[in-house]
């Protein structure tokens, strides 16, 4: 089996580099790639250390780019870059972008409009979150869900549904309230296929059924494939149903698209999911790979 899709801490995933690597030896992981957002310093520290003494299984450069499209944002994947292009770029484009303002920002403003609907909130200098390390709008909805007197103000899906339906249907669809205009903050699709593609590395796009704003995926799948140099579709991901992957996999065979697949392990911050099985029935087979992965 294999995971192509994991955070570490070096963004908002709860496992160190080294424990990532000593839990794919456990689960006897052919292949892992660790895809933290808008970073590749893990491969850094990989640089630096004895990897066979934690893992003896293969390691794909990979990294998650959040990027602004239509007007909310989407993911793309990069794989297999030259990391010294790809941490060049990094670095560059999100010199002046500090994760601490730009995070405070959001939480302000979902507070703000959580306030504005009458909800009932603790005071913002009572939550104590830390932006270095936290989502704005994670810890906006942790506080809505900490009053259940909101519950009957609030549509049911995003009472129930968690954090990611509230992120992906509700402050990135400019058709809802809560929006949240981030254009000035990620690059564009475009600006991230060049970056991957300027390091020598494949794109991917990553849970295409996770964007709840988008009215038809199907169709949106199909632009984003016709307007832009992307390579793969990551076909396996914890949140897709049995038949999305058939669906996905299809698609692929029919289309000559390479295939990908991931748990999108955070650890603790998304502990419905674990390394490699996702919610508990995901097998990644190695062979999806292998036509653009043969090391």
């Amino acid at each position: 089996m294999i995971d192509l899709h994991i955070h570490t801490t070096y963004s908002d995933g709860t496992k160190t580099v080294k424990e990532i690597l000593k839990q794919a030896e456990d689960l006897k992981l052919d292949y892992i790639s660790i895809t933290d957002h808008d970073k590749c310093d893990a491969y850094e520290e990989l640089k630096d250390i004895n990897i066979s003494e934690f893992y003896s299984g293969k390691i794909i450069k990979g990294i998650e780019i959040k990027c602004f499209y239509k007007g909310s944002t989407i993911e793309v994947l990069g794989y297999n870059y030259n990391y010294e292009k790809m941490k060049k770029w990094v670095d560059e484009f999100y010199k002046y972008k500090d994760r601490k303002i730009i995070e405070t920002k959001y939480f302000n403003k979902l507070y703000d409009i959580a306030e504005n609907q009458g909800l009932i909130m603790s005071k913002k200098e009572d939550i104590i979150w830390n932006p270095e390390n936290d989502w704005g709008g994670k810890t906006v909805y942790d506080e809505i869900k900490r009053h259940p007197e909101n519950k009957e103000k609030l549509p049911e899906d995003f009472w129930n549904n968690g954090v990611q339906t509230f992120s992906k249907k509700y402050y990135c669809n400019k058709e809802t309230i809560w929006y949240l205009d981030k254009s000035e903050d990620y690059p564009s699709v475009q600006e991230a296929v060049s970056a991957i593609k300027s390091a020598d590395g494949l794109v991917f796009l990553p849970h295409i059924y996770i964007y709840k704003w988008m009215k038809n995926i199907e169709v949106e799948l199909e632009e984003l494939l016709n307007n832009y140099d992307i390579d793969g579709i990551e076909c396996y991901h914890s949140d897709f149903t049995e038949e999305q992957i058939i669906h996905l996999n299809k698609y692929c065979e029919e289309n000559n698209i390479f295939k990908s697949g991931g748990s999108d392990y955070h650890g603790d911050n998304k502990p419905t999911i674990s390394l490699a099985i996702g919610k508990g029935n995901l097998k990644i087979p190695k062979e999806i790979i292998r036509n653009w992965y043969n090391n």
